[in-house]
């Protein structure tokens, strides 16, 4: 925990001075754009966790994917390490609506503009892209000098909680977020195609570690399951570390040789017991 980063008060404060010089919004906009996104996390984390580790646990401890159930001491390191990962996601945000406002993206916001096969292709096309990204990227923080200083800090849970997906280092939020202007800049996406991959990717992530398998029992059996990934597929990354690194889908770790060998035989195990 001494290492833990959270901006202070008095720098965000700071920081906040500084943003409606740039925009054309007031700075009440402003910290209400800034406290939008770690607000919305909160209450779909919160969620999740009452639901699986409060209201149901012992009606669903069959699916439990661990035995063991997080320590407090996990809860709040990762509570205090995802609230600075969206303020950091947050800052994001103003740096869209900016790069937006003096013309650099080809951000659009009528439908009709490039039509509703474009809207749902373009969609599909950025998660794609993003989970291509995520899963380099994450390759890449696992190398042996950038671990211990970056992504360590999300491997401190190798018991993941919904709270996990963002307990991550203020560095390793940056990263994850390093693709984003560069898309905005090079292609037209609708206003809410950015707002549902937002979405998506905040529940994508919070599924993953759940600790909880949701998924049904013949997942394996699909042609789906062969793609889409599940909790207990990331759970074996938090378990056995340099393996399963995609956030959506199994197809990368497939095609490069790092999922897991006994990933299905796992899960089946999971899905038998219950």
């Amino acid at each position: 925990m001494s290492k833990f980063f959270l901006p202070t008060i008095f720098q965000i404060e700071s920081s906040l001075n500084k943003v409606p010089d740039l925009l054309n919004f007031d700075k009440s906009e402003i910290i209400i754009t800034l406290l939008i996104v770690p607000i919305r996390f909160l209450i779909i984390a919160s969620i999740f966790y009452f639901i699986f580790y409060k209201i149901m646990k012992n009606k669903w401890i069959h699916i439990k994917i661990q035995s063991a159930f997080p320590t407090n001491i996990q809860l709040i390191s990762e509570i205090l390490y995802s609230v600075s990962t969206m303020l950091i996601f947050s800052f994001m945000v103003i740096l869209v609506l900016y790069l937006n406002q003096i013309g650099y993206t080809k951000i659009y916001f009528n439908i009709a503009d490039y039509g509703i096969i474009y809207f749902i292709s373009s969609l599909v096309l950025i998660m794609l892209i993003h989970d291509l990204y995520f899963y380099l990227s994450h390759r890449m923080m696992h190398n042996e000098r950038i671990f211990p200083i970056v992504h360590s800090v999300h491997h401190r849970s190798t018991n993941p909680t919904p709270w996990t997906a963002f307990s991550i280092h203020p560095i390793e939020a940056i990263i994850q977020l390093a693709w984003i202007p560069f898309i905005i800049m090079l292609l037209p996406l609708h206003y809410y195609v950015l707002m549902i991959w937002s979405f998506n990717m905040t529940i994508f992530n919070i599924i993953g570690h759940l600790g909880f398998e949701i998924f049904p029992k013949q997942l394996m059996s699909y042609r789906l399951g062969k793609f889409i990934f599940s909790s207990t597929f990331h759970n074996l990354h938090h378990s056995s570390v340099n393996c399963n690194y995609g956030l959506y889908l199994i197809i990368w770790d497939d095609l490069l040789k790092t999922l897991h060998e006994n990933y299905k035989d796992y899960y089946n195990q999971i899905k038998l017991d219950s």
